[in-house]
């Protein structure tokens, strides 16, 4: 290296690597291109050659270092960031009835002319019961588009980047104006906020919009208050459904409420006392009453002699 020209030597520099130095490497090359730029040998020396021997050696140091540095700050960035893009919000519209009247304007919802699925009231996070059955519309060429009669419906969360493959079920033939239909029932989505629906026949994409999902409702022992937590807030609620797993259950139940910061403790009953059985065998009752919040706060809620710690949030403006 000793016999190489300036010329040579610079462009040697110029192949290696580009990182970006610190405040402190920078500093420590400079003061060393400093040093060895002052010193006076009895020998004539080409300082512009010292110069450049001093920078490539301390590059030959660094760059594996910030090599190594860079490619983890890149890794860590990549996975420690998982938010996607919100797509198209979807709409409520109606469908059309054999006599070409609207039909399920207020539970059809989706993107005209493209997708659309009967969905439920609300959407609530580590709840299937909305989400069982649900009837999709698609518009489109059917022997082109959906030739193959099979569509697969994914969701990605917004927030997190998190996947969910929701199912997967066969296209059959147009009803209510659309030019294909499908039935089948959804994975519940556990995470709260927005999430981007897509819905795919074999390779070819369909249609995508996003829906927002509740926090979940609230859980007390074996029982669950049919309120998202996110809309518990002071104020009255009337035929409040409570949800209770089990057999041989009392004809009425009580929801007692005990305020946190005064000690007051309210009890609500809650009866008209319904029995079912899920499709997978539980046995299953619902009770129906109201209740009321006087400001919102730290609560303990007590359902057939099991509690639960509950906050009441303040409305938020959002």
């Amino acid at each position: 290296m000793r016999n190489l020209s300036d010329k040579d030597l610079l462009e040697i520099l110029a192949n290696f690597q580009k990182h970006e130095l610190t405040t402190e490497q920078r500093t420590d090359m400079l003061k060393v291109i400093g040093e060895a730029s002052t010193r006076r040998h009895r020998k004539l020396f080409n300082f512009q050659r010292l110069a450049a021997l001093a920078a490539i050696f301390i590059l030959v140091l660094l760059a594996p270092l910030l090599y190594f540095t860079d490619k983890k700050e890149s890794s860590s960035q990549i996975t420690g960031s998982g938010r996607t893009k919100t797509v198209q919000q979807g709409e409520y519209f109606a469908l059309k009835d054999t006599d070409g009247s609207p039909l399920y304007a207020d539970s059809n919802f989706g993107i005209p002319n493209k997708v659309s699925l009967l969905a439920p009231l609300e959407w609530i996070a580590k709840d299937r019961r909305g989400v069982s059955k649900i009837a999709i519309y698609l518009w489109g060429d059917y022997q082109k588009d959906f030739a193959n009669n099979s569509l697969n419906i994914e969701a990605v969360h917004v927030k997190t980047g998190v996947k969910e493959h929701l199912a997967t079920t066969v296209i059959s033939g147009g009803m209510y104006g659309s030019d294909g239909h499908a039935m089948t029932g959804f994975k519940s989505l556990d995470l709260p906020g927005i999430w981007n629906l897509e819905f795919r026949a074999g390779n070819k994409k369909i249609g995508e919009f996003s829906i927002y999902v509740k926090e979940p409702y609230i859980k007390v022992g074996n029982s669950t208050l049919m309120i998202s937590q996110e809309d518990l807030h002071a104020g009255f609620y009337e035929d409040v459904s409570i949800e209770v797993e089990g057999d041989e259950l009392p004809p009425e139940l009580k929801l007692e409420v005990f305020a946190l910061e005064n000690t007051e403790i309210s009890e609500f009953t809650f009866k008209d006392k319904t029995d079912y059985t899920t499709t997978d065998g539980k046995k299953m009752s619902m009770y129906h009453g109201d209740f009321h919040l006087k400001k919102s706060g730290k609560y303990r809620f007590t359902i057939l002699q099991k509690s639960e710690a509950v906050e009441v949030r303040k409305p938020s403006s959002n």
